[in-house]
């Protein structure tokens, strides 16, 4: 007898966790497939016009690089003695589409429906990841620079992301993109619904 108000219990929390989490992933606001504005990214780009922020210099006339009329970091700066390689910019400044789905503690990111970057809750790899409800936020180390790297819902419900590019002796460069939702479509059998709906109305 005494083994089923324990098991009603347990029952109980299972419950609470499970609704916890579905509750939570429904409450993410970032989750899902974002488009990028290059006229709202252009009206708050800073364009930097002596070195990069990249840590590097002379491989080509400082200046700024862009794409899609979008500032990149150029190849500006100090070389450090480290690398001889000039670093990758992060994938979230080169992309037009970016997808984003959360699952626990694990974050996926696909850009341009190619590129995939995984991040994971706290530290793993030389990588610190962290993100709530409307925001994210990693940050690591190479040996040409420091990156921070945030995503965060504006007030008119557009998605900001900024790359902070913090290099050795040189100054940090933050670059910015803003991305429009694009919504889910409308499934087929309810467009198909939709439509003869419409062709029988009078």
């Amino acid at each position: 007898m005494r083994s089923r108000p324990t098991h009603l219990y347990t029952t109980l929390v299972l419950a609470i966790a499970c609704f916890a989490g579905s509750a939570y992933g429904a409450d993410f606001a970032l989750e899902g497939r974002w488009q990028l504005n290059l006229e709202e990214s252009d009206k708050i780009a800073v364009k930097y016009t002596k070195g990069s922020g990249t840590g590097r210099r002379n491989l080509i006339q400082s200046g700024t690089v862009s794409i899609g009329g979008l500032p990149l970091p150029s190849l500006g700066g100090r070389v450090p003695s480290q690398s001889r390689m000039a670093p990758k910019n992060p994938e979230v400044l080169l992309c037009n589409v970016m997808a984003i789905e959360a699952d626990g503690n694990r974050l996926t990111l696909v850009y341009d429906d190619g590129e995939k970057e995984i991040m994971r809750k706290g530290d793993y790899r030389g990588r610190t990841s962290e993100w709530g409800k409307k925001g994210i936020r990693q940050n690591y180390k190479t040996p040409d620079r420091k990156v921070t790297k945030t995503w965060s819902i504006r007030k008119d419900g557009r998605l900001l992301v900024e790359v902070k590019l913090n290099p050795p002796k040189d100054r940090a460069r933050t670059y910015k993109r803003v991305f429009d939702l694009v919504p889910d479509p409308i499934p087929a059998s309810t467009a198909e619904v939709s439509d003869q709906v419409g062709s029988n109305t009078p």
